[in-house]
């Protein structure tokens, strides 16, 4: 599972330094870094640059300069003031969710009679439909507003307008060829690239179209109060932060760190968070998933609700589903997750593709988008993950890296396709079963092409190396003037030269991340959090490291944190020797006879070791790790399951010649080892009073001791068995224990992660190259 182990490799480029403009590096006083950073994003100008660091200098476009907004205001003005209903109509996810609450609270607000309607993912998905509408009709509505949804509404406009209808449509995605015949169609794509409006998401549109209702009916200031919506929402859906969309998120955040609104101050205190300290990470990472949930899940409808009560027991009532919804998408999350790698391991030509496409019968739609970011992170490819029950279309989402536009991609096979929308770095998608092959095709030609067009390579671009000891909070608060980041203003990355890794351990409440420890040459350790980290290997030995720091707020205390992304190996790692003293190295991993090319080597019996772990069936004098004593040449017989213990391995034998071989196969899945693991204990108990000597239990099983360990608590919470000892090396196990149900899946996650891990590392064992396998021990 190369997945695992490194990745896509990426190329690291250090960040250009343009001309720095006296008047910016004022601005950014003694952080140099910061006015850097201003120039490299394009700022020269004092005005411009300080209006991006502080709103109050800022000043957002006029609404009326977004197309139609003149007539849907009329419109729905003229329905308020005539007493005609109207249907509001949005989305599940959080930016349809809010720009919901915001119109309905608005129109309210206002004085008019309003309806609303949230699509129902599981049975209805994205999108304006026949049978809702007439819903809306019987019950009375007069004119509908849609919000986050509706530019690709043809068949709904055509109905509405038969039946004397008004129909308004804010919305943000992507423009189709030709637009619905609506009577006012507000999107900011319609607006030039460049303009300040361009990136607004959902609510951000809603936001400008019920900013110039509010001020044509006298009442300007009923809008404002719902900036902490619009900043829920343009984080929530990955808007592009820059011109209006920041200014408005900017002050959207303030609102949310003092906040009047009860369900979002409920949100908070669940996912523990300061309101003070809150910043767009937050958002994106604690309050977003919680709302998404329910709309991924469940009916979204009943949020509209929540975000405008003012009922105490009510919000505590419905934010505690709503902990329930985002626990099940948790545990679904994480299904799909492993059910995907799952299929590449089975297939790994499905990399072979510019895009990632998988699909499954049941995987539920609504978790498909959020495993796609994923994987998009481990494999640096756009995604795409499709449910396919038996029988019926295909449906699913995608999600693409930066400078690739998935929706033109998808948009190229759109004759294969039922029905695709979305934005340049997300989309949903519906497809008949029988055009998946062809769809795959044409998709990843497209994203070829693109590739080809912008000469993309992944690239990471460093901001700073720094070392780690110079991180203090000033400096880093000093940077977070560049904050909201996201997408458009991205995150500064900093990377730091030759650390070595301490320690590590999985965190989390499905123990998905982990928390390291890392040390540079000079002494200095700092902690480092890899977000979605537990699946992937950890470098060995001494490597470069890219991250973030952002300040965080522990307990009441600020402090730097660090965030891994990437680490890169020092290639001065490889051992070089003189030539005089230049280690051989022999590599018959390939070999279709190695043992006859071992005999044409003619080394003499006393002067070669052979190594391998666990089960070997060949008629060789091995050893096993434990067993391993200085000789000249070391065979290597089978693949270890970690960097670290070849290391060490060799670091014992000392040898001046190695030759690789894959004589085994060691057996990595779950049911296998555990079988010879609960065979070992039940013989350790019958016939050597229950001491399960470790090391050379994981040396029989060719599995780290941590493996072992895993293994052990996994059948301890099954009750198989009980430890009656702990010690160093050893523990003291009896049969028969009290069953422990509430640990076990945690338990088995642990034990699944640590057998992928080995194996991912066998499998880069077989195809790495000699230089890189033979390292000298960290």
């Amino acid at each position: 599972m190369k997945r695992l182990f490194a990745g896509i490799e990426r190329i690291w480029l250090d960040a250009e330094d343009p001309p720095l403009p006296p008047s910016i590096r004022q601005l950014a006083g003694e952080n140099l870094l910061l006015g850097r950073t201003l120039a490299r994003r394009g700022f020269k100008s004092f005005e411009d640059a300080r209006a991006f660091l502080d709103y109050h200098f800022y000043h957002p476009a006029d609404p009326y300069e977004m197309p139609d907004v003149e007539k849907g205001v009329k419109l729905i003005q003229t329905a308020i003031l005539t007493g005609k209903k109207i249907g509001v109509w949005g989305d599940f996810d959080v930016d349809g969710q809010t720009a919901t609450t915001l119109l309905v609270a608005t129109l309210k607000s206002l004085g008019a009679e309003v309806q609303y309607y949230i699509p129902v993912r599981e049975r209805e998905s994205h999108g304006v439909h026949l049978d809702g509408l007439e819903r809306m009709i019987a019950d009375g509505v007069q004119i509908v507003l849609t919000c986050d949804t509706g530019i690709s509404a043809h068949h709904a406009a055509n109905f509405l307008r038969q039946r004397g209808i008004g129909l308004v449509i804010t919305d943000h995605h992507t423009l189709p060829e030709q637009l619905p015949e609506a009577d006012a169609v507000i999107n900011p794509q319609r607006l030039p690239e460049d303009h300040p409006m361009h990136s607004l998401a959902g609510v951000g549109t809603a936001f400008v179209f019920a900013q110039a209702l509010c001020k044509e009916m006298g009442r300007p200031e009923l809008v404002e109060e719902h900036l902490d919506l619009v900043a829920l929402g343009c984080v929530a859906d990955v808007a592009i932060l820059r011109g209006d969309t920041r200014y408005w998120v900017q002050r959207g955040l303030e609102l949310m760190r003092n906040p009047r609104r009860p369900a979002l101050l409920q949100l908070m205190q669940n996912a523990e968070i300061t309101p003070a300290h809150l910043n767009e990470q937050h958002i994106g990472f604690s309050l977003a998933p919680r709302l998404n949930a329910i709309g991924r899940l469940g009916d979204a409808n009943p949020v509209v609700e929540f975000l405008s009560s003012t009922n105490s027991q009510a919000i505590a009532v419905f934010a505690t589903q709503l902990e329930g919804y985002n626990s099940q998408r948790r545990f679904l999350t994480e299904q799909v997750f492993l059910a995907a790698l799952q299929q590449i391991d089975q297939d790994p030509r499905v990399l072979e593709y510019a895009v990632l496409v998988l699909h499954h019968p049941e995987w539920p739609g609504g978790i498909n988008g959020i495993v796609a970011s994923r994987l998009v992170e481990i494999f640096q490819r756009p995604v795409i993950l499709l449910s396919s029950p038996p029988g019926q279309p295909m449906r699913g989402s995608a999600r693409s890296t930066e400078g690739i536009n998935i929706t033109a991609a998808i948009a190229s096979a759109q004759h294969l396709l039922i029905g695709f929308g979305g934005h340049p770095m997300a989309a949903g998608l519906a497809l008949p079963a029988e055009n998946f092959l062809e769809f795959r095709r044409l998709v990843s030609a497209h994203v070829e092409l693109q590739r080809a067009q912008n000469r993309q390579k992944p690239v990471l671009t460093i901001d700073a190396w720094v070392k780690i000891g110079e991180l203090n909070l000033d400096f880093i608060l000093e940077l977070e003037r560049l904050a909201p980041f996201g997408a458009g203003n991205p995150p500064l990355v900093f990377a730091s030269r030759n650390l070595t890794l301490l320690d590590s351990a999985p965190i989390g409440k499905t123990q998905e991340h982990l928390m390291t420890i890392v040390e540079d040459e000079e002494g200095n350790t700092r902690r480092v959090i890899w977000w979605q980290g537990a699946r992937s290997i950890l470098p060995e030995g001494r490597f470069d490291l890219a991250y973030h720091a952002r300040p965080v707020n522990f307990g009441g205390d600020l402090e730097v944190q660090l965030e891994w992304i990437v680490a890169r190996p020092l290639e001065t790692e490889t051992i070089h020797l003189s030539d005089a003293n230049r280690r051989e190295v022999i590599d018959l991993r390939s070999s279709e006879d190695a043992l006859r090319e071992l005999d044409r080597l003619t080394i003499p019996a006393d002067q070669i070791l052979f190594w391998a772990d666990g089960e070997f069936a060949l008629d060789l004098k091995v050893k096993q790790r434990w067993e391993l004593a200085p000789a000249e040449t070391l065979v290597i017989c089978s693949p270890p399951p970690s960097q670290k213990i070849l290391s060490d391995s060799i670091q014992k034998v000392l040898p001046k010649r190695i030759i690789l071989c894959s004589l085994a196969q060691p057996n990595d899945k779950p049911q296998s080892f555990l079988q010879a693991l609960t065979a070992m204990i039940r013989y350790a108990i019958k016939q050597n009073g229950g001491k399960a000597q470790i090391p050379r239990m994981a040396a029989a099983l060719n599995q780290r001791e941590e493996t072992i360990l895993a293994g052990v608590d996994w059948l301890v919470c099954k009750g198989f068995i009980r430890i009656l000892s702990r010690e160093p090396d050893f523990l003291i196990i009896a049969e028969g224990g009290v069953p422990d149900p509430s640990q076990l899946r945690d338990k088995e996650a642990r034990l699944r992660f640590l057998l992928e891990e080995s194996r991912a590392f066998r499998e880069f064992y077989q195809q790495a190259s000699p230089d890189s396998l033979i390292k000298e021990k960290p």
